[in-house]
């Protein structure tokens, strides 16, 4: 009888969805899947396992059915992509881009035609909960001094798994809107293992000191509890009562244990929160069964709500319950508003990148376009890979067809979501889909305000929620089955696919170990078999510049302590090949530009520093090179006793300084301007970032320079 019981269980569950949750848990503890290394691995896995659903799904002879938009701009936005490769600025950050959608997107289409039932919804939801509350542990442990994780406690904000604060405080929002559509149809006691879920992940989402994430909790949750049905809306009230009530009596004592980096008082704590959180959802369920049945209406109730929120609010504002959080806490709240350094800041990279989207406005650069131009159009120097904006940044890669395409996607989620809202008249099933699209809502909002797409494990986050949509949205909403015109495609196709990124991922991966082994190679002096880790590197990943770059340097170096013209010949193609890839990267151009001067080949040497002047204009080093190269180039012709050549490049090196000079006239102008009324900016900030800043041996060379032009007049 038993194992009927279990067998029964067993065949309750969707294996494809339970694979595929157990896959996505794993993500955020890799980096958050930020860097290639760790995304490479992802793409790999999911491409198998997306490779296998895919020929069940052939040999069931079951078709791709598009019904929802959200489909047809899912599938023109990762087209997009691979249309504007060619087109790219960085094929290496291109092609990486590009496989990164292809995955989201295969994931997408598993979700979508694997997703059948509420409990399949329930079975991600809780995947992505067991995350949230795993990396929140992670978090408060690395702030608690209990272990150490790399990152994961930064300048006193929690990053956790992501390494990155404003990040993980979203993902934490998302998952706080999870719960709350699970606990909206629980009525035993998952609902308090859910509340004491919720608490923890809520002490993450606090400590993450994340502005944007805060603002949003009282946006969309006044959404929540709109739409929720009262039954539910009691539910998540209680639970929301509890969590808050329990943090407000922890919070100084865990606040405490991470100022003194003491475990104890902290994890203590913690466990009394959540015992609180439980007694607390007790004790008002029992409360609400021995009052009188009173049939409070939803609109009273959320009447309620908004009055309590504007008190909160007000007493906010007036500095009452500011009083009573931790200072740190404190200050971070006064700091929401407009003339923060963060917002200032914000604003110049919108400004900048809507330059970059001025001069390529179609198709955009491909790619990594942000990353790879970006300092050539910078207002003054910071330094960001990111454009913190993911529409911006899309507009920058794929041009304006590709933010129409984005713009699309995200009208379409709001329009099935309406829909969805309209047309389940299932309690449970509305509430799991309202926390799914509460949860959507704040993950899109907040990637506008950041870089939160960049890693992986976010993204696939977001990607799961549409997929969930697209799924219920072709269940249970019917409409467009009879009436539409539907595009079908076979399995064959994303089967296809999957194949074609295990490939490529895999021979990228290759490739970045064997770079990674040359490195190794090179720190033990072994540079035949770094050249040879380099060869390999280069073959497994032809976009990436600086492996051919490195594989040039070191055959340079090889060929002459052996006089090899054959190994010097292929260092000159190789590192050729290498600017052709990315002449914008300022070590290659700076590195290259030693080697040709090396060689005695100035006129290229001249050419290459010319495009550093060009692609890195506010950097320091781009002008302490160039005084450096022109002031050595003048000393050469000098000895050669070519007078006039010698004077050309010594009035280079003070034209030179005299730019400098320039530049950072308009540098203090732009950070007067920019920084008025602000007064969090960080230390020696302004010095460093707004100021182009010659080394002593530069002014030395300049003052030299002078010297020598006047003594040759």
């Amino acid at each position: 009888m038993l194992n009927k019981v279990v067998k029964k269980n067993i065949n309750s569950i969707n294996l494809t969805i339970l694979f595929f949750s157990v896959i996505v848990f794993f993500f955020p503890f890799f980096r958050g899947l930020y860097f290639e290394r760790e995304f490479y691995v992802a793409s790999m896995i999911m491409s198998v396992m997306a490779a296998i659903v895919f020929f069940r799904n052939i040999k069931n002879k079951e078709k791709i059915k598009f019904y929802s938009p959200i489909e047809y701009f899912a599938t023109a936005f990762v087209l997009i992509y691979l249309f504007t490769f060619p087109f790219s600025v960085n094929e290496h950050l291109a092609s990486f881009e590009i496989i990164k959608n292809l995955t989201y997107f295969i994931f997408f289409i598993v979700i979508v035609y694997n997703l059948k039932t509420d409990k399949d919804i329930s079975l991600i939801n809780w995947s992505l909960i067991l995350i949230g509350t795993i990396a929140s542990i992670i978090g408060l442990g690395s702030a608690l001094g209990t272990f150490s994780y790399k990152g994961a406690f930064v300048d006193g904000m929690i990053n956790s798994t992501f390494q990155y604060h404003n990040t993980f405080g979203a993902y934490m929002l998302a998952v706080l809107f999870l719960a709350m559509g699970e606990i909206a149809e629980e009525d035993n006691l998952k609902k308090y293992l859910l509340s004491g879920f919720g608490y923890i992940v809520f002490l993450g989402f606090i400590l993450s000191y994340s502005r944007g994430a805060w603002i949003l909790l009282p946006v969309v949750g006044i959404i929540a509890f709109i739409l929720l049905n009262t039954d539910g809306l009691k539910r998540v009230l209680i639970s929301f009562i509890a969590v808050i009530f329990s943090f407000s009596m922890t919070i100084s004592h865990i606040y405490q244990g991470i100022k003194e980096q003491n475990s104890f008082i902290g994890w203590l704590s913690i466990v009394i929160g959540i015992a609180i959180t439980a007694m607390v959802i007790f004790l008002l369920d029992k409360l609400l069964n021995k009052l009188p049945k009173i049939n409070i209406r939803k609109r009273t109730i959320i009447i309620v709500l908004l009055i309590s929120l504007v008190i909160i609010l007000i007493l906010f504002v007036n500095g009452v319950l500011i009083e009573y959080l931790p200072h740190s806490i404190a200050e971070r709240i006064k700091g929401i508003n407009l003339k923060t350094f963060t917002v200032v800041e914000r604003g110049v990279f919108y400004k900048d990148a809507l330059k970059i989207i001025k001069d390529y406005p179609i198709i955009g650069v491909g790619g990594g376009g942000w990353q790879t131009l970006y300092s050539m159009y910078k207002t003054y120097d910071y330094t960001t890979t990111q454009a913190h904006n993911y529409i911006i940044q899309t507009w920058i890669e794929i041009g304006t067809l590709g933010l129409i395409i984005l713009i699309g996607l995200y009208l379409s989620t709001l329009w099935s979501s309406y829909r969805i809202i309209k047309s389940i008249n299932n309690d449970k099933l509305f509430n799991k889909m309202l926390g799914v699209i509460c949860a959507t809502l704040v993950l899109i909002l907040h990637s506008t305000i950041d870089f939160d797409m960049a890693l992986g494990a976010y993204a696939f986050f977001v990607w799961a929620m549409l997929g969930t949509i697209v799924a219920v949205e072709k269940r249970y909403v019917n409409k467009y089955s009879e009436t539409a015109k539907r595009l079908t495609i076979s399995f064959i196709v994303p089967m296809l696919l999957s194949i074609v990124l295990l490939f490529t991922s895999g021979m990228f991966h290759l490739g970045y170990v064997n770079a990674m082994k040359a490195v190794e190679s090179v720190k033990n002096k072994d540079y035949v078999k770094a050249q040879k880790y380099f060869e390999r590197a280069a073959r497994q990943n032809p976009f990436r510049a600086n492996y051919k770059f490195d594989l040039g340097t070191i055959q340079y170096n090889i060929g002459i302590k052996l006089k090899s013209k054959e190994l010097i010949e292929k260092s000159k193609q190789n590192i050729e090949n290498a600017i052709r890839l990315n002449e914008r990267d300022f070590k290659i151009l700076a590195n290259s530009i030693a080697i040709y001067l090396r060689r005695g080949d100035i006129d290229k040497g001249e050419e290459l520093l010319q495009k550093l002047q060009k692609y890195h204009p506010l950097n320091d080093h781009t002008y302490i090179s160039s005084i450096e190269i022109y002031y050595n180039i003048g000393h050469h012709y000098l000895k050669k006793g070519n007078i006039d050549k010698a004077k050309d490049y010594f009035k280079k090196v003070i034209s030179i300084n005299e730019e400098v000079i320039q530049k950072n006239q308009e540098l203090e102008k732009i950070q007067k301007e920019l920084l008025k009324d602000i007064n969090d900016i960080p230390s020696s900030y302004v010095e460093e970032r707004f100021k182009i800043n010659l080394d002593q041996k530069s002014i030395q060379l300049v003052n030299s320079a002078k010297d020598i032009l006047n003594k040759l007049k």
